[in-house]
């Protein structure tokens, strides 16, 4: 059988076809240098072809309430035990004030995650402390979207109070959640997550939940934590889900869908030491994670249009350079980031929109403020 050329495989991408997982495996082990131009050339065309020239982002504000985790993930330098030195849990008021601080900067959106805290309860049950979560905000800023709670979140809700996670994600929405982060998806392979993450959902639960979230309306982003212990085929099996989990989205007409995809290369600088060992580097390595990039256009196709790199984890010169690598989007932000920074990230924990909007300048492409949904502000 003769072998399928990078090119070839270029080709029927570019014609709109969605590519096999064996053509995604190839291109992320192409090595010739003139191979992964074409391949980024082709991610940037696509790009051009499906979302255009102007490169988004958001003014948002990062608040991760706590850092006490029941959980010990082998990448995770932010989690603590209750009591440690350096462990913390925001109150209510410390919400507010952190949200008031960010609306007077013009966000439209607050992301809200957290350690899995089974002290955060409020008359016994996990659900009312995350509903009174959403209040603190919701109550003072109604029109304020709201970004809030992993998959991982709502399984441990559902957990801890014996709730289904419809259940937890309608009350979730109800309560005015508009949208969930699709973070601690790590991986999606159970191989990897036996190593990486053995305490948190597998594969199939987190299939589940974001399936779910779509059906009940609310739209999710996607995530993929790489260059740590995983293959070219499960970033590929990664990829081919999510793909599979849009299309079933988008062809039985959910409210919800995804709404973008963001890689997160592997910060191993202060991470727990047997996988930073075992991984042999702190930083990420840019022309890795520039190529995968460029493969998850290509892949992805016209089913997950919007693609944004991590300034966080890249810096902003490597976040920039992405945008040529078929990223129309640069991200949010932010104004804090602790789970990154850390694990040893370099990129800063907050971004001015002058800033961002002087990197997409350089590439000469048009700038735009958006919603988090990718509707325009202004």
């Amino acid at each position: 059988m003769p072998t399928v050329t990078v090119d070839q495989i270029l080709a029927q991408a570019l014609a709109g076809e969605d590519l096999s997982p064996e053509a995604g495996v190839a291109l992320l082990r192409a090595r010739d240098p003139e191979a992964i131009e074409h391949i980024r050339d082709a991610a940037d065309r696509l790009r051009h072809q499906q979302v255009g020239d102007t490169v988004t982002y958001v003014i948002n504000r990062n608040i991760n309430f706590t850092n006490i985790c029941e959980q010990h993930c082998s990448f995770c330098a932010f989690r603590r035990d209750t009591g440690e030195a350096d462990s913390y849990w925001l109150d209510f008021a410390q919400i507010l004030e952190k949200t008031t601080d960010a609306v007077q900067r013009e966000a439209t959106e607050i992301c809200m995650q957290g350690g899995l805290h089974p002290g955060a309860k409020i008359q016994g049950a996990s659900l009312p402390y995350y509903l009174k979560l959403i209040a603190t905000i919701k109550t003072e800023f109604p029109h304020l979207h709201l970004h809030a709670f992993s998959p991982q979140e709502v399984e441990f809700i559902a957990r801890q109070d014996g709730l289904s996670y419809a259940d937890v994600i309608g009350a979730l929405r109800d309560a005015g959640v508009g949208s969930l982060p699709g973070t601690a998806a790590e991986v999606l392979d159970d191989a990897v997550r036996r190593i990486i993450c053995p305490e948190k959902i597998n594969t199939a639960t987190w299939l589940e939940i974001v399936g779910t979230a779509h059906r009940l309306g609310l739209c999710t982003t996607s995530t993929m934590l790489s260059g740590h212990i995983e293959t070219p085929e499960q970033q590929i099996q990664h990829l081919s889900l999510l793909r599979s989990l849009q299309q079933t989205a988008l062809e039985r007409n959910y409210p919800g869908r995804i709404t973008e995809f963001i890689v997160l290369p592997f910060v191993g600088q202060e991470a727990p030491k047997p996988l930073r060992h075992r991984v042999g580097r702190d930083q990420p390595i840019l022309a890795d994670a520039l190529l995968l990039t460029a493969v998850a256009r290509i892949f992805l196709g016209r089913w997950i249009p919007n693609h944004q790199p991590s300034w966080v984890k890249l810096g902003l010169a490597g976040a920039t350079m992405a945008l040529n690598w078929g990223c129309n989007d640069l991200g949010g932000t932010l104004m804090e980031e602790h789970i990154t920074t850390m694990a040893g990230a370099i990129g800063g924990t907050c971004m001015e929109v002058a800033t961002l909007q002087a990197a997409i300048r350089s590439l000469n492409r048009p700038d735009r403020q958006r919603d988090t949904l990718y509707g325009k502000v202004r």
